[in-house]
């Protein structure tokens, strides 16, 4: 496991010191580089996000199925949950070779939130707790650099403007279609 963190860990800053290229390739390269250090510990990195989150915003916890765990950071449930979410960034991460692509499985992922009470306030905390987490994982390795930072909070300003308006726009729809059930309920009353 060492000898894959310092592999990664090389490949990260060789990625920070390369010649000149292409900014938006650079950026994926970087990206790309710096999340295979993650990946090393997929669990432990997916739970210190999440309990950066519930540090950030408290409240946040109450739309969880293990809000009642006792013990949260050990918790089964929420280790397998961010499993799951760290995978997923992980899939988001390799989809930058191909944005195009990518893009409709945002917008899926952003629509789907929805129905877990997600709301579009909740992207910055999102945001603010992986820029953490990725510092925390990535800074011990020599990794964490400015301009690794900057590749990430541009990759995840990218992401958000994709699945912000997704969400928005899948609650709007629900907000309607609770209002018109609503009326014709109330119409036949």
């Amino acid at each position: 496991r060492k000898s894959g963190e310092k592999k990664a860990a090389a490949e990260a800053a060789a990625s920070a010191s390369a010649p000149a290229e292409d900014p938006a390739e650079r950026m994926k390269r970087l990206v790309q580089a710096s999340w295979r250090l993650v990946e090393q510990d997929i669990e432990g990195h997916g739970v210190k996000f999440f309990m950066r989150i519930f540090e950030i915003a408290p409240p946040a916890l109450q739309l969880f199925s293990f809000r009642d765990v006792a013990d949260l950071e050990k918790s089964p449930q929420l280790k397998a949950h961010a499993s799951v979410v760290m995978r997923t960034v992980g899939e988001a991460v390799a989809g930058l070779s191909d944005v195009q692509s990518l893009i409709p499985v945002l917008q899926n992922l952003g629509a789907g939130h929805a129905k877990y009470g997600v709301q579009p306030e909740h992207f910055p905390i999102v945001g603010q707790a992986l820029l953490w987490t990725l510092e925390q994982g990535l800074g011990g390795a020599g990794a964490w650099t400015p301009e690794v930072k900057d590749a990430w909070t541009k990759t995840y300003a990218t992401v958000q403007s994709v699945m912000e308006p997704a969400l928005a726009a899948e609650i709007r729809k629900s907000g309607e279609k609770k209002a018109a059930a609503e009326a014709a309920a109330s119409a036949s009353a």
